[in-house]
């Protein structure tokens, strides 16, 4: 059986609801760097308790100042599950494709790009720092017929470098409200909107997660970035 997963919601017991509905296996709920607090926390393990998803917490850090985005990534960094970075200027994309603290590559097209926000340069990074690109399909349906089709051309770039540096991909409704979220049948049939197979739109919320939450024991295991703590088992 074949576990799926939405790995970019907000914090609203609703959407968990739905998607314990659709048959979701877990979850990632992202709160942003200035709503992160103790009470933030408290309304995570609430949740938490309220549903059989399997939950998970990270921060989504959106700077525009590429020295203000490391210092953020660093003050984060093993603090939470997922580091998720949200994509603006050249210059903070290719902070974020260098840094491999960061987990999620989050709209790495700006509106205001007309290509998709990396370039062969920044797709071999994201390959060699194992940084995932987040497709938010949030941003697809809730926008204008111009925009649409405009980011579905960037998507279209994104595919076609993927397929050349294989760096990988999930895709996520970023869901809101219950009304944004999306069962798993709908998300795989979205996935060709921009031209992605069933079996790889299928990878996107199924496999391409079970490898980022995979890293999650590494970032709890880290003491700084590549160095682990090892467990040794003792005999009896």
């Amino acid at each position: 059986m074949t576990n799926f997963y939405d790995f970019n919601i907000y914090p609203n017991i609703e959407v968990i609801e739905r998607l314990e509905e659709f048959g979701f296996e877990g979850a990632c709920i992202f709160y942003d760097t200035d709503k992160y607090d103790e009470d933030a926390m408290d309304n995570f393990n609430q949740l938490n308790q309220s549903t059989t998803l399997k939950l998970y917490h990270g921060i989504r850090i959106n700077e525009t100042n590429p020295q203000i985005l490391r210092r953020n990534i660093q003050k984060y960094y093993g603090k939470v599950d997922l580091l998720m970075a949200e994509g603006h200027n050249p210059k903070v994309n290719r902070a974020i494709c260098e840094s491999r603290q960061v987990d999620i590559f989050n709209h790495p097209h700006h509106s205001n790009m007309n290509n998709c926000g990396i370039n062969h340069v920044l797709a071999k990074l994201l390959k060699d720092n194992n940084i995932t690109v987040n497709i938010d399909l949030g941003e697809i349906l809730h926008h204008n017929r111009f925009f649409k089709a405009k980011l579905l051309n960037q998507l279209s770039q994104l595919l076609l470098l993927q397929d050349k540096y294989e760096f990988k991909s999930i895709i996520s409704s970023g869901s809101k409200t219950f009304y944004d979220v999306r069962s798993p049948e709908d998300i795989i049939l979205l996935g060709q909107l921009f031209s992605m197979d069933e079996q790889t739109a299928q990878e996107n919320i199924s496999t391409n997660v079970s490898s980022i939450i995979n890293d999650i024991t590494i970032h709890k295991q880290s003491i700084v970035e590549g160095v682990r703590i090892i467990k040794k088992e003792h005999n009896i």
